[in-house]
């Protein structure tokens, strides 16, 4: 099995970021070493304010005992980091990893505004460590706020991929993860002639928390397991739309909770066999 770090928040309650990697990667048949950036009582989405640990002081004592024990990781996402100092310390210590994957979905903000608590130089320092990804996961407003442009709804991706493209690495690929068209959502990204490609699936109602999350899992575990781009980011949008139907079909009376995974670990499952 190889092994996977996965380093976002965990939400006690209201399954997103760690609670839905987990169980996404290892349906995956991924060893996963789970590392929590921050904790929290629930996510951020409903509930209040909820109860939060800064872990900034525990994840260097994590990385000296990692090294001491001399663990190794195959692969690496990163999700959710949260403040400039663990970006810094996450940043150094992949460095001295040997990743034949990195994926990283630098979590900034959305609807055209950085979420409570970061700044710009926040954004700087998420600049750092994109330039180590092999794949990195903006949705249109973190790809706004990583290049400098204007927030827009509908962005030129003509224009904002080649400007994300030119903060990484060569061969790394940027993917702007929830560029809408006509009826569907989806994935837009360049080809290795530059050419915008887009893929998407029929966008349903509603507002679904941890769909970022699920997105990024399914694709960094695909890539992972040696699948091309384009027909990870495909299967990876058909199974999110999977997964947000069968959350409407649940019919829940609490919607501030993540969406349904049953039937994505499913498609998983029945991918693994």
């Amino acid at each position: 099995m190889s092994t996977m770090l996965v380093a976002e928040d965990l939400s006690a309650v209201g399954g997103i970021s760690l609670s839905s990697a987990l169980p996404v990667l290892t349906a995956m048949q991924y060893d996963v070493a789970a590392l929590p950036t921050s904790l929290l009582s629930t996510h951020t989405s409903g509930y209040g304010t909820p109860a939060v640990v800064d872990l900034s002081t525990w994840l260097p004592q994590v990385f000296a005992h990692w090294t001491r024990a001399q663990l190794h990781f195959d692969q690496a996402l990163i999700g959710y980091v949260g403040s400039v100092a663990l970006c810094q310390q996450i940043t150094t210590y992949l460095e001295q990893q040997t990743l034949s994957l990195l994926v990283v979905d630098p979590v900034l903000g959305d609807l055209g505004q950085l979420y409570q608590g970061f700044d710009q130089d926040y954004v700087a320092a998420m600049r750092q460590l994109i330039q180590q990804a092999d794949v990195i996961l903006p949705n249109t407003t973190e790809a706004a706020l990583l290049t400098g442009a204007p927030y827009q709804v509908t962005p030129d991706l003509e224009v904002i991929l080649p400007a994300l493209q030119a903060q990484l690495k060569t061969g790394a690929h940027a993917v702007i993860t929830d560029v809408q068209r006509a009826d569907q959502i989806g994935c837009a990204w360049l080809d290795e002639a530059g050419h915008v490609q887009y893929c998407g699936a029929r966008r349903l109602p509603g507002h679904y928390n941890g769909t970022g999350d699920t997105l990024a899992a399914v694709i960094a575990g695909l890539l992972g397991r040696g699948y091309a781009l384009a027909p990870t980011l495909a299967r990876a949008n058909q199974w999110l739309n999977m997964a947000v139907a069968e959350t409407i079909a649940q019919n829940r009376t609490d919607d501030r909770q993540g969406v349904a995974l049953g039937d994505l670990l499913q498609a998983i499952l029945a991918l693994n066999g």
